[in-house]
């Protein structure tokens, strides 16, 4: 049964970064500590390693090491002495001093897990086409992708939210609500029927989301679940609008795909491996 624990600080970044995508560079750091530390085998990295690892935005702007991390409240800093800095404390410290970043303890336990959540923000996170979150079809498309990964905790708690913002398109949101219930119970069959009544209150194509192949989907997990059988994963599919556009449509999509790789490749410019965030770190403890 899916028990929704409290977010955590991780995931309120995350639904952060949702609202504005300026904040995903946070993400990245992140990823630098994570992949560092799977690279070293341990969880405390050296602070010239850590910025060395986004060097050129941390070179614009070499202060802003202090900020981010403030801003992060992920990550610690500790002096060869053994103190530990966090928060706002953190602008006391000296740069020409030895220092080490680590993660806070409570995400030390299950680092795979925690590696793993990241990674799977940063997939998401990298897709975002807008500067803030406006508009029903970014909200829609943007839970689906959640609810597509697999992240249900995330998804309920950002589907609540939309909501309430977007009320015309709450169906949508509490279909998807009701299929991550009939995901995580073991008495299934109630939510999946509860959510094929509320997707049948939608168009076959909405916002660019083929309600059509879902309708099916929940379907067969709700005669699944009626014969004790295990329900399969569900996922959102769209629907590719290719009819009728003509050379123009092609071209305008062709630049816009084009003018949102150049955007937003300057800014992400830390390298990362995904190989090496994925897999399970051996690390010095």
């Amino acid at each position: 049964m899916l028990e929704l624990r409290e977010r955590d600080r991780l995931e309120s970044l995350f639904l952060e970064v949702l609202e504005d995508q300026s904040k995903r560079e946070l993400l990245l750091y992140l990823l630098c500590y994570i992949q560092l530390v799977k690279k070293e085998g341990n969880f405390s990295i050296g602070l010239d390693q850590f910025l060395g690892c986004a060097y050129r935005s941390f070179r614009a702007s070499r202060n802003q090491w202090k900020d981010i991390l403030v801003e992060l409240n992920l990550l610690k800093i500790t002096d060869i002495y053994g103190n530990v800095y966090v928060g706002k404390d953190i602008y006391r410290l000296q740069e020409d001093n030895l220092l080490f970043v680590s993660l806070y303890e409570q995400y030390l336990e299950d680092f795979y897990g925690f590696s793993n959540r990241v990674v799977k923000y940063w997939s998401i996170a990298h897709k975002l086409s807008y500067s803030k979150l406006w508009n029903p079809l970014d909200a829609i498309h943007l839970g689906v992708y959640i609810f597509n990964e697999e992240l249900y905790e995330e998804y309920v708690h950002y589907s609540e939210l939309q909501k309430e913002r977007f009320k015309r398109e709450a169906v949508f949101f509490e279909v998807l609500e009701k299929a991550v219930k009939g995901t995580t119970i073991q008495d299934c069959a109630k939510c999946w029927w509860e959510a094929l009544e509320l997707a049948k209150k939608l168009p076959d194509v909405y916002y660019g989301v083929d309600v059509e192949k879902l309708r099916k989907s929940l379907e067969n997990n709700w005669r699944r679940c009626q014969k004790g059988k295990k329900v399969e994963k569900v996922k959102v599919e769209f629907v590719k609008q290719t009819k009728g556009k003509g050379f123009w449509g092609y071209l305008k999509d062709t630049i816009t795909r084009l003018y949102r790789r150049l955007v937003h490749k300057g800014p992400w410019n830390i390298t990362l491996k995904e190989e090496c965030l994925r897999e399970r770190p051996r690390l010095n403890v």
